[in-house]
């Protein structure tokens, strides 16, 4: 891990006035993208920054317990997993004082997206630097996600549990890049239709849990996908979240199904839209009540709403938190609302389903 010094070409390294509120934390391992990182500290806006490079992913916590009482705004080169770490290991009461810029740099930058960022790391850091010092840089209050298993406790935007969630273990494992995410997806789907034996059956397997959310247990034990999510988004053009959340929830999503019946369904699951409960449109008797009320004709296997507990007892030995996989301990699982972060949004909010909301000046 290192501080780097202000360079100019040609002469000596000089001094420069750093701006103690803002500090640039960069993981450059992240997505592989040294051109962006490189584009980020040669800019003339990271002169004026207190700026960290990372050796690893695991010299975050170094880094994060010296930053000091001064620092107010936190800019993060990196991807899910660089972010991701960085929430675990934030200081107890930090998040009320320091606020959070994601300027992507990884592989995914699923949450970077959300908040109104493009592609471009290093266009992101400039608008964010340029409006904190005018004044004008808007941020976004989200709670963030408290997931504990045993002693341990991870802070994130997202969960996950059961059969994607050990495909995505298995992709992490093997081969990396666009080819291998297709092979692996397309080996699952046909393993799914056509009961193949082998690997693929284990991870096809579906979760067997027992899940209480708010004190209520669901009627069902055994699941495609389980999610929680604060921001509506899991991936890019992925909101399959139909509520609306509020400051002391997250949203919930889960399928209580095949995983042939999900695959039929997920053009649609991943936008919103819920199936039909087939058995609704053929019970007379009830008709005049689900007409009086439309969410009665939404198959009850897919589970959508709100919450703000979840408790998940199983002997399933994996879940994902932004894309990090972890084992679960002590075959229990809890998710609460967790503190509420400021996060920065750049010049593209607002353009997903799930939008930001009420903006707020720092």
């Amino acid at each position: 891990m290192s501080e780097e010094p202000s360079r100019v070409p040609g002469k000596r390294p000089r001094k420069v006035k750093r701006d103690a509120e803002v500090v640039l934390i960069c993981n450059p391992r992240a997505g592989g993208r040294w051109k962006a990182l490189a584009g980020i500290l040669d800019a003339e806006e990271s002169r004026h920054v207190r700026r960290i490079v990372t050796d690893s992913v695991e010299d975050i916590a170094t880094a994060l317990a010296d930053l000091g009482q001064e620092a107010k705004l936190l800019c993060i080169y990196g991807g899910d997993g660089t972010v991701q770490r960085v929430l675990d290991r934030l200081a107890p009461g930090t998040h009320e004082h320091i606020h959070l810029a994601l300027l992507g740099g990884g592989t995914m930058n699923v949450t970077s997206r959300w908040c109104g960022f493009s592609r471009d790391p290093a266009r992101n850091f400039r608008h964010v630097i340029r409006g904190h010092r005018s004044g004008e840089l808007l941020f976004k209050e989200v709670p963030l996600l408290d997931v504990r298993t045993g002693r341990e406790l991870h802070r994130a935007f997202t969960f996950g549990m059961g059969p994607i969630v050990r495909l995505l273990d298995a992709y992490e494992r093997g081969k990396k890049g666009r080819i291998a995410a297709l092979g692996t997806a397309a080996r699952a789907i046909g393993a799914a239709w056509f009961k193949r034996p082998g690997d693929y059956e284990r991870l096809l397997a579906p979760l067997e849990a027992e899940i209480e959310l708010d004190g209520v247990k669901l009627e069902y034990d055994r699941f495609a996908a389980l999610f929680a999510n604060v921001t509506g988004q899991i991936n890019p053009g992925v909101e399959p979240f139909v509520d609306q959340r509020g400051r002391d929830n997250f949203y919930v999503a889960a399928a209580a199904v095949s995983l042939r019946e999900m695959s039929l369904a997920l053009p649609f699951l991943i936008r919103g839209w819920l199936p039909l409960d087939i058995a609704a449109l053929t019970e007379p008797g009830r008709l005049l009540e689900r007409l009086r009320n439309p969410t009665l004709f939404t198959d009850p296997r897919y589970v959508n709403r709100t919450g703000s507990r979840m408790e998940i007892r199983s002997a399933e030995p994996l879940y994902t938190v932004d894309g990090e996989i972890l084992e679960t301990q002590s075959g229990q699982v809890s998710v609460d609302v967790g503190p509420i972060l400021r996060l920065a949004v750049g010049p593209n909010v607002g353009t997903t389903r799930h939008h930001l909301g009420r903006l707020v000046a720092r």
